[in-house]
């Protein structure tokens, strides 16, 4: 089956102060490709919510990234299916520039909840995705149970009506932009991530006090944890930085 593509200019807003595309810019380009594609073939959120009111939520993102785009880019973002089963379907992308060389992989989990009861519901019995699961994997893989980090650097942050998403939860990539903002600038400066992988695991909701924890296991390897500050997890995330 044929993979379907999405073009993307790279805005402004979507680089730092050194010129870096953005990880949490990366994601949300992903994740427009994403239901872009959903959408045209019927299974999108809006087609959902607004029929059985369910709704897709991202349980796992991981990015090997080769060289990053920059402000005015013109990219190319390939997805597909690639499986699905009762409870979670695999979602795969390919970033290229305008050469059509690499410049990413990546691969999502996904899952469907019911929004009442905020319980997993039947992906293939609930809709056509089975149709378009084409079983083509990509170089990226999906994380397993990643390490909690630990230590004293600690980011805190109550969640906002910003953070907040049409679930009634926080948004996936508002973890990844806590994550980001937690980490000293100058060393998001100087590094280059060389693959960054997430494992969503809880909901944070509006008013929640969070707090995120970083730790560098090694010189290119960094940890993070997502919590609350009473200490129910939410989200671990690790960086592998570039030597």
């Amino acid at each position: 089956m044929e993979r379907n593509r999405y073009e993307y200019v790279i805005p402004a807003h979507d680089v730092d102060g050194k010129m870096h595309f953005r990880m949490v810019a990366l994601e949300r380009a992903l994740l427009a490709a994403s239901g872009k594609d959903a959408d045209k073939h019927g299974f999108g959120t809006l087609n959902l919510i607004g029929g059985e009111g369910i709704s897709w939520v991202l349980t796992k993102f991981a990015v090997d990234i080769k060289r990053l785009p920059v402000e005015q880019d013109k990219v190319t973002i390939e997805t597909w299916v690639e499986g699905v089963n009762r409870l979670l379907t695999t979602r795969n992308f390919i970033m290229r520039d305008e050469a059509g060389e690499i410049l990413c992989t990546a691969t999502t989990e996904w899952a469907i909840i019911d929004l009442k009861t905020r319980r997993p519901v039947n992906v293939i019995r609930d809709t056509n995705i089975a149709d378009y699961a084409t079983g083509e994997t990509v170089s990226a893989e999906l994380p397993g149970k990643l390490p909690q980090a630990s230590g004293d650097n600690i980011y805190r942050h109550k969640v906002v009506y910003s953070d907040i998403d049409y679930n009634g939860h926080t948004n996936s990539m508002q973890y990844v932009q806590w994550i980001m903002d937690s980490y000293p600038i100058d060393l998001v400066y100087d590094r280059q991530a060389e693959r960054f992988e997430i494992v969503y695991s809880k909901e944070a909701v509006y008013g929640e006090d969070i707090e995120v924890c970083y730790e560098d296991v090694a010189d290119d390897m960094t940890l993070f944890s997502v919590r609350s500050a009473e200490g129910s997890h939410f989200v671990s995330a690790r960086i592998k930085w570039k030597s």
